[in-house]
């Protein structure tokens, strides 16, 4: 793997963990910047970082960055830092920038949209995040979140059913899948075309300190912000004040006035968020424009409407369990009739065995 000496040496310094800001500026005040720590190597930097940094990086340099380097290429990983043409420029623009980059598959290009939320979501939060972000991804807006449980997941499971491109930006490296369920979606995010980002060095578990630091990343990459669920004190309110700051324009998803979910939304939109009720919202903000709409559509034969199946969904996704509650099928009947319906282009299979109309 080709890079300059200055990405080498921000690859090094990546490799501790606990290295403060603070140590940081050291080093490149004491030192001349990243290069003096690793081919200058002395006693000083133990003055500078402390001692644990300064163990991280020793341990890194018996190491050897040749073999970083190795192990990265292996992994399918490369860096990016500022100086490279692919290095975002939204991002490039925002206070405390990372100087690095761990990128696996292609970064978003042109619009794009962070669509968060809490992990712990109500199925309307899932169901909304997985439609709006398919409708919009369809419009060639890239979708950025975080790809942890819940609003995250569904955003990046909508961003793929719409084909359109999403990135995952990960509080831990690349190496690691946090939460483990999500490596088969963390594979499709890459054949699909789109990308997992991380500042974090390769073997960094995904400790709890991580997120909020990551989440500057995820409305860093984009130009507007979506909050679909969340809690008043939810971590999703660091990724709100890090959009804000940074100038994005944010959305906020209405909901019920009942739910806890609905408390940092609704907050949100009295203090003079822009409401999302349809994609139409976002892409007229950014200035795209959605595909033609088809042909209308043949009329649906009579009786289509009182399928039990369709009739059962209309409010809402169902899961295979509720379905034959509510229909009064048996499996093997209730089976058959979500795959003729599936392939009718009816309803669509969700996460959790659950099934929807296409709408």
């Amino acid at each position: 793997m080709n890079c300059s000496e200055h990405k080498k040496a921000l690859i090094f310094l990546s490799q501790s963990e606990s290295l403060t800001p603070r140590g940081r500026r050291l080093i490149d005040e004491k030192l001349g910047g990243p290069e003096g720590a690793l081919n200058g190597w002395s006693a000083e930097i133990r003055r500078l970082v402390g001692d644990k940094p300064f163990r991280e990086l020793a341990a890194a340099r018996d190491r050897g960055i040749d073999r970083l380097l190795e192990d990265m290429e292996k992994a399918g990983v490369r860096a990016c830092c500022a100086e490279d043409p692919e290095y975002p420029g939204k991002l490039r623009d925002i206070p405390d920038a990372p100087e690095l980059l761990y990128v696996k598959g292609h970064l978003p290009q042109g619009p794009a949209l962070s669509v968060v939320g809490s992990r712990h979501s109500t199925r309307y939060g899932r169901d909304c995040a997985f439609r709006l972000s398919r409708d919009i991804a369809a419009c060639g807006v890239a979708i950025v979140s975080g790809m942890a449980r819940g609003i995250d997941t569904a955003a990046h499971q909508g961003a793929l059913a719409g084909r359109g491109k999403t990135a995952a930006v990960l509080g831990c490296g690349l190496d690691q899948v946090y939460p483990p369920e999500n490596r088969e979606l963390a594979d499709q995010i890459i054949l699909s075309g789109g990308a997992l980002v991380s500042e974090f060095a390769l073997g960094t578990p995904p400790l709890p300190y991580h997120f909020p630091r990551r989440n500057r990343i995820i409305s860093g990459l984009t130009d507007a912000l979506l909050l679909v669920e969340a809690g008043l004190r939810s971590g999703t309110q660091s990724t709100v004040n890090h959009a804000l700051d940074q100038g994005r324009t944010v959305f906020a998803l209405p909901g019920n006035i009942d739910s806890p979910g609905s408390e940092l939304p609704l907050k949100l939109l009295k203090e003079g968020a822009e409401m999302c009720t349809c994609p139409s919202d976002i892409l007229s903000r950014l200035k795209v424009s959605p595909p033609e709409a088809p042909a209308e559509p043949a009329a649906a034969p009579a009786g289509a409407a009182d399928h039990p199946v369709l009739r059962a969904l209309r409010l809402e996704e169902k899961t295979f369990e509720e379905l034959l509650a509510e229909t009064g099928m048996d499996i093997g009947t209730l089976s058959g009739e979500l795959s003729l319906l599936e392939l009718d282009g009816k309803i669509e299979k969700r996460p959790g065995r659950a099934y929807a109309l296409v709408r």
